[in-house]
């Protein structure tokens, strides 16, 4: 008998899924209330999506793992191959990070550009199909208590106005942050996983732009993007500029603490001025606008506890945002994605598609991977005063560590180097913790102590050392 399993929304974590399990089942559906659009643009199921988006290293090799060819596709599209510690200013809390490569590349695209081309890899497969404009409206189970499986799903099309049932193997949610898959687990009698939020009351502001023409461009400009962290607790918005396909910038600022950015042009561009260097403001007002100002706030860390619940319905799993869902500003939710599609392909291979234990041994598998990304988000937010959700007992420690340990790397390079890799998920936290490291942030500690240095910095990132220009 031909096997189904159904992917409940196609963003990029339902894409990765989608390509694991038709590895596994004779026919693969993935399902989105959207209509995809014929080229790289903006969808209403992605409100993210006009924002500045990081695809970290990690998840570049994933995807081509998963898509073979999705690098030289990306790279043939217009993505810009950036090693952030070479091409990219960066005012961290310490001051500007020494301009070195850091050997590791990152593609710098769109979000619905870096999407077109996996879906497109994605259809290739005569296994998927993809429908759209249809939205799940519920679960079907089988069975009671401790035997109760998923057996597909209800449908209802947004362009006929007609619901439908589809029957499956296995059903993956793949919704995103406002997955319903809560209500579906409780209309069948099982207590939905417990949730931890951690909200820094984030929010964000975006505008896109054309990037200036190279004769407008400053001699001693020497990079292609910039990165300005605020500096709690006085200031408390950050700002971005990314470079993207087509000879365009998308520029974001980010505020904390309840700090939102201004969501109209005036103010966006006052609010450019108010950041701790003046670069990208001076940037800005050599570009051309192309957009309006887009905003977003819906930035919470939320965990939704599958591993720690007592019930797993045979036939039900969870991806993504729909199970763990950062605040974007850190960069880790499509490589995390990514990541947890590998978990999947490894999880189906050791037990098979259909097996009763697959989902708790897949939600354990998955937690243990989300511990690492999950940790640097929520420690990063609970950094901030303002934010709602519980401390952990050891907050305050680590906190002092790790300030030590990006002060450090202000003239560490090996530090540096650490913090390239945990960040894109090429090494583990722990990484952070070697006795290696450890080492060097007390000795780096003990010589700011006795220089007694300021927290201070240049507006401007320094110039290319002439050194370095020569070569």
């Amino acid at each position: 008998m031909a096997t189904r399993a159904i992917v409940v929304g196609g963003s990029l974590a339902g894409l990765c899924a989608g390509r694991v399990l038709g590895r596994f089942f004779d026919r693969v559906t993935v399902i989105d209330r959207d209509s995809y659009p014929a080229a790289a643009a903006d969808r209403t199921g992605v409100p993210q999506g006009r924002h500045v988006h990081a695809l970290l290293a990690r998840g570049r090799r994933e995807l081509e793992r998963l898509f073979p060819g999705f690098d030289p596709a990306m790279r043939q599209r217009g993505a810009l191959e950036i090693d952030f510690g070479w091409e990219v200013a960066a005012l961290r809390q310490f001051g500007w990070l020494p301009r070195e490569p850091s050997g590791i590349t990152s593609l710098f695209a769109s979000r619905a550009m870096l999407e077109t081309v996996v879906r497109d890899r994605l259809r290739t497969l005569p296994t998927v199909e993809l429908i759209e404009d249809t939205a799940v409206i519920d679960v079907v189970w089988s069975g009671v208590d401790g035997g109760r499986r998923a057996t597909g799903v209800r449908l209802r099309s947004a362009v006929a106005g007609t619901g439908r049932e589809l029957a499956a193997d296995l059903v993956v949610d793949a919704s995103g942050r406002q997955s319903r898959a809560p209500e579906w687990l409780r209309a069948a009698g099982v207590e939905p996983p417990a949730e931890t939020v951690v909200d820094s009351l984030c929010g964000y502001s975006t505008r896109w732009f054309k990037a200036p023409e190279p004769e407008r461009w400053p001699s001693e400009w020497w990079w292609k993007g910039i990165w300005i962290d605020p500096l709690l607790p006085a200031q408390r918005t950050a700002g971005v500029l990314f470079p993207v396909e087509g000879g365009r910038w998308i520029v974001t600022l980010a505020g904390i603490g309840g700090h939102y950015p201004p969501g109209d042009e005036a103010g966006f561009t006052a609010a450019l001025g108010t950041l701790r260097s003046p670069l990208l403001a001076e940037a800005v007002r050599l570009a051309k606008p192309i957009s309006p100002v887009y905003g977003n706030r819906a930035m919470a860390n939320r965990f939704r506890h599958y591993e720690r619940s007592a019930e797993h319905p045979a036939g039900f799993l969870a991806v993504g945002d729909s199970v763990c869902a950062f605040n974007p500003i850190y960069g880790q939710g499509m490589t995390s994605a990514a990541v947890c599609a590998r978990i999947l392909e490894d999880s189906l291979e050791r037990l098979g598609p259909t097996a009763r234990e697959l989902p708790r041994r897949f939600f354990r598998a998955q937690a243990r991977f989300l511990r690492d990304p999950w940790t640097l988000a929520t420690g990063a937010d609970l950094h901030i005063p303002e934010t709602q959700g519980a401390r952990p007992a050891l907050l305050n420690v680590v906190a002092r560590y790790m300030d030590a340990l990006f002060a450090t790397a202000q003239t560490d390079a090996e530090v540096r180097r650490r913090i390239h890799a945990v960040m894109n998920m090429l090494a583990p936290v722990s990484a952070f913790f070697s006795p290696e490291i450890l080492g060097r942030v007390a000795s780096g500690t003990l010589r700011r102590w006795a220089a007694v240095a300021e927290l201070t910095a240049p507006p401007l990132p320094p110039p290319v050392p002439d050194t370095v220009a020569a070569g």
